[in-house]
């Protein structure tokens, strides 16, 4: 519905489980994007979560990222925590499928996200909490105009040590 130069942003579909049961299962995809326990997820806990995410949830918008020319399924990206008296939103993207990483969709994704924050959700700031280590997602953030704004001293606990969260943010203004 929605789209970049690369993705189509669209809503999450009954046939984008399965992929997305295997993207939450991957160690590697999951270790830079979720700051709990890295634990499995059964495939009936995937579908109860995809089935949860619509057009009518309110606070937050979830969609499935998708190739712009193939139409294949490789993550998916929304805005959590939806303030809406403030006018900001928190901004999360999963890239599951490893053979579309680092090739500049998930920017585009970011993008076209974002596009669809400030133009049609009225949002005047979008906030990105990065893990240090994820220096992928820090690129593609900084790529999109995000700046830092600040560091969370030893945040997160994984692979047996702390690791520092970064926070980024865009506003509004800034894309004028």
């Amino acid at each position: 519905m929605y789209q970049g130069k690369l993705v189509r942003l669209r809503a999450l579909e009954q046939k984008d489980i399965a992929a997305s049961h295997l993207f939450v299962n991957d160690y590697e995809t999951m270790r830079g994007v979720t700051s709990g326990k890295l634990y499995p997820a059964s495939y009936e806990d995937e579908a109860r979560w995809a089935q949860g995410q619509s057009s009518y949830t309110h606070g937050e918008y979830q969609f499935a990222i998708e190739t712009l020319e193939e139409g294949i399924f490789i993550g998916r990206c929304g805005f959590t925590r939806v303030d809406w008296k403030n006018r900001l939103a928190e901004i999360g993207i999963l890239i599951g499928d490893g053979a579309f990483r680092g090739k500049g969709f998930g920017s585009d994704a970011v993008d076209t996200l974002c596009r669809f924050g400030f133009e049609e959700l009225n949002l005047h700031k979008i906030k990105a909490s990065v893990f240090s280590f994820n220096e992928a997602a820090i690129r593609a953030y900084q790529k999109c105009g995000f700046q830092e704004e600040g560091i969370l001293k030893a945040e997160l606990f994984r692979e047996g040590k702390y690791h520092d969260v970064r926070l980024f943010a865009l506003f509004s203004s800034s894309r004028l």
